[in-house]
């Protein structure tokens, strides 16, 4: 909406400069997105929201203007026109036209407009055309009530019907431009053709020109549904449609028509030989008081506002106010569909005085009894504290992810539960796994140079049978710089399963497990379950290149642990005590097995089972795959520690149960030594 100042000057005088004026406007909701000059005048450039169709005028903003400056409005006499003589008028579609005013104005003289009116037309970007029809331009920025000018002598049959249009119908409208409309289509006809669409623009056969005598007036309430669709269907608009399509004040219906035909006959001379008002649908009634009380504002905005001046900004804004005691009743006026609850009216009076002028307080807060569980908290904050000891940075990310996020990590899990009005596209589940966020935040941080990633995150994941708190780990790059290291080698999944077993092991949690596993969203051979005492809590793997690619991250060799961390809670160990270290010495013993399909875990019970009260550590040194191995097999290299409580270990002892150890692993597991 543009706004000129020297026609907004002309009903109320503000008193402000024009920078002035545009902050108080903006701060009142009515946002200045931009000022500019045209001759010696200032022009708006205004953002109305789409609830505010009152403010798509000069009017309506005079009136805010008035509310925020505490200034009264300028009178705008206006001549009252009743019905006389009969307009033949008939309005077929009695829903897609409410009210109709057709007024009949013979021998005017059609001319340019006069000066003061055509600048501040020329001020908001529109160019004089003849004054009848600057007349009804003007009327319309001025009330915000959209009007037409028809030169009468050319309406066949002198009549105007209001009806659907016929399929495969014609018209020229006024950028003439052949239009092809169809029954969804609202016209105005005369006896044998349409000779505008109604609400959105005119037809050129019916256009007022320089040899225009007779005119007859039209001011009209259509339905805004049937103007917005046909402006979509026909790829028009135009200044009059923008307000049909959001709804206009029924009753500025006859106050623009009697306005314009004041101007007309002013500007323009001739006299009106006819009126008819067709009024199909009633003002809507009043709607019931909203009671508002002192203590109501006090509560909602933390600051009081006096109520003498609340009562003048309702009043300046068209609101009736009666005040009882602390209270008011305030009635909405009828184009304020907006104001409907009490919390509207407060933010009406929040808005005009400006928040930035409401005094500053501190919310009130009442005490409430929320349970927490300080174990899980507790535990949660530990588990952080290792991981960060370790190198890692927390993260967080949006517990609400896309459907094409989740598809594009091949998850095939339990179906994820949708919301059912998602404020965007990218928040259209809750995540059932972490893993879409942990390829995001990679490709955030690679997108801007980090290409060493180690971050973790503690988060819910949410089932139909539940929240779930879950650990998620992520590892791409390489390790940094170490002087123990001769290179600084890139991360594997071992390092992901250290951390882990790390972050556990200061927890004391005790049984990590882990199992050879396949996913769609892991390279093959590089991904693995995790359990705990037998009990799955997760999965860690290498992410495939084609998922990785479906997030754009290039080059990289992503790892990734995602743990449910309920069972690890009810796993705890109880804190551990101090003991007395054992006085006698270990004694160490490795063996080289190739073995086929056993697992370690699998070994190391058999050890332990074997190992008679003396095997106090089991430790896997090396894994091999490689030429040197029979086909089928690989190498694993085993460190044995021993130690007895009460004695010295001899080597003959030692040697000799080591051996058994290796006999039965060779036995049990069909294993070759090396």
């Amino acid at each position: 909406m543009k706004l000129s100042l020297n026609w907004l000057s002309r009903y109320i005088d503000h008193g402000l400069t024009a920078e002035e004026l545009a902050n108080r406007m903006t701060m009142a909701g009515l946002e200045v997105e931009a000022v500019h000059h045209a001759g010696n005048d200032t022009v708006f450039e205004i953002e109305v929201t789409p609830n505010r169709p009152d403010c798509l005028n000069v009017l309506g903003l005079a009136r805010e203007v008035s509310a925020i400056t505490d200034r009264d409005l300028k009178a705008l006499p206006v001549q009252s026109h009743p019905d006389m003589a009969q307009v033949d008028i008939t309005i077929e579609d009695k829903e897609g036209c409410g009210r109709y005013i057709g007024t009949r104005i013979e021998g005017v003289t059609a001319g340019p407009v006069a000066a003061d009116k055509a600048a501040l037309l020329q001020a908001i970007g529109l160019n004089p055309i003849s004054n009848i029809v600057d007349i009804t331009n003007f009327v319309l920025f001025e009330f915000g009530q959209p009007l037409h000018a028809f030169d009468a002598d050319k309406l066949e049959g002198g009549k105007l019907i209001v009806r659907r249009a016929k399929k495969g119908e014609k018209i020229v409208t006024l950028d003439d431009v052949e239009r092809t409309l169809d029954e969804g289509i609202l016209v105005i006809a005369d006896a044998r053709k349409p000779v505008a669409i109604a609400g959105i623009m005119g037809g050129r056969d019916t256009a007022v020109t320089a040899g225009t005598r007779n005119i007859l007036l039209e001011s009209a309430y259509f339905d805004m549904g049937l103007v917005r669709r046909a402006s979509r269907k026909l790829g028009l608009t135009s200044d009059s449609c923008y307000r049909f399509e959001r709804g206009v004040d029924l009753a500025a219906v006859a106050a623009a028509a009697d306005r314009a035909i004041d101007l007309i006959l002013e500007l323009a001379g001739g006299r009106v030989t006819a009126r008819r008002d067709v009024c199909l649908r009633e003002a809507a009634a009043a709607r019931s008081a909203i009671e508002v009380s002192a203590k109501d504002v006090r509560k909602l905005l933390g600051t009081d506002i006096d109520p003498v001046r609340s009562k003048r900004i309702l009043e300046r804004l068209g609101c009736g106010v009666s005040v009882t005691g602390d209270s008011f009743s305030v009635q909405p006026p009828r184009n304020r569909n907006d104001l409907k609850i009490r919390e509207d009216i407060i933010e009406e009076l929040a808005r005009v005085v400006g928040f930035d002028n409401l005094a500053m307080s501190l919310p009130s807060v009442g005490a409430i009894n929320i349970a927490v569980d300080r174990e899980k908290e507790n535990f949660n904050g530990r588990l952080a504290g290792s991981l960060v000891a370790q190198g890692f940075h927390e993260i967080l990310t949006h517990a609400m992810i896309s459907r094409g996020a989740l598809e594009r990590t091949g998850y095939d899990g339990i179906a994820p539960m949708a919301l059912q009005n998602p404020m965007s596209a990218e928040q259209q589940l809750m995540r059932p796994t972490m893993l879409p966020s942990a390829l995001q935040a990679v490709a955030f941080n690679m997108n801007r140079g980090q290409k060493d990633l180690k971050f973790f995150e503690i988060g819910k994941r949410y089932l139909p049978a539940g929240e779930r708190w879950t650990l998620l780990i992520v590892m791409t790059g390489r390790h940094a710089g170490d002087w123990r290291r001769g290179k600084r080698d890139a991360f594997d999944l071992f390092d992901v399963k250290g951390a882990l077993e790390t972050a556990f092991t200061a927890l004391r949690v005790k049984g990590l497990e882990y199992r050879a596993g396949e996913s769609a969203a892991f390279d093959a051979g590089q991904a693995a379950g995790v359990f705990l005492n037998a009990q799955p809590l997760g999965f860690m793997g290498r992410i495939a290149d084609e998922v990785l690619g479906k997030f754009e991250i290039k080059k990289a060799n992503v790892h990734v642990a995602e743990i449910d961390l309920a069972p690890a809670l009810e796993a705890l160990t109880p804190q551990a005590k101090f003991a007395i270290p054992d006085e006698f010495p270990v004694m160490v013993r490795d063996v080289s097995l190739a073995v086929k399909a056993a697992r370690f875990e699998d070994i190391k019970a058999a050890c332990a089972a074997r190992g008679a009260g003396l095997l106090r550590k089991i430790e896997l040194v090396e894994e091999y795959r490689g030429d040197k191995i029979v086909n089928g097999y690989r190498g694993l290299v085993l460190s044995l520690t021993y130690q007895a409580s009460d004695r010295t270990l001899t080597e003959d002892a030692v040697n000799a149960l080591h051996e058994s150890i290796v006999q039965e692993l060779m036995a049990k597991f069909e294993a070759l030594r090396r």
